[in-house]
């Protein structure tokens, strides 16, 4: 029950901050001449460094409370995520694509890893 609403009190605290950027930057004049600084958030830009766990857990939940409000179910709601997940950390692609690779070359553990490492490396 505590962890259900945790994860209910974060997910709401994520839509509200994201809430408040969208606002904020919807009501900034057009007839500006400076330019919009550039966002520091890190589900904003594209990452090539690899997130940590709890990053990947956020952007998963924006992006699924994206799908939910564009109003998918199903399969289609299922790629949508996947791929907000993929253009918002590149890297994750790439590491299961060369995790695929490396498993249908039979590598497994300890070779499978390092191949990962030096696959995506050599991107």
């Amino acid at each position: 029950m505590t962890r259900k609403l945790l994860s209910v009190t974060a997910a709401a605290l994520f839509a509200l901050s994201s809430a408040t950027v969208v606002f904020a930057q919807t009501t900034t004049p057009a007839t500006t001449a400076t330019p919009a600084p550039a966002a520091t958030s890190s589900t904003s830009a594209p990452s090539s460094a690899m997130p940590s766990k709890d990053e990947i857990k956020t952007a998963r939940q924006a992006c699924r409370q994206d799908a939910t409000g564009q109003g998918l179910k199903g399969q289609a709601r299922k790629d949508a995520v996947k791929s907000c997940l993929q253009q918002k950390y590149p890297v994750l692609a790439k590491r299961k694509t060369c995790h695929d690779q490396g498993t249908a070359k039979g590598l497994e553990k300890k070779a499978l890893r390092d191949f990962v490492k030096q696959c995506v490396a050599a991107a």
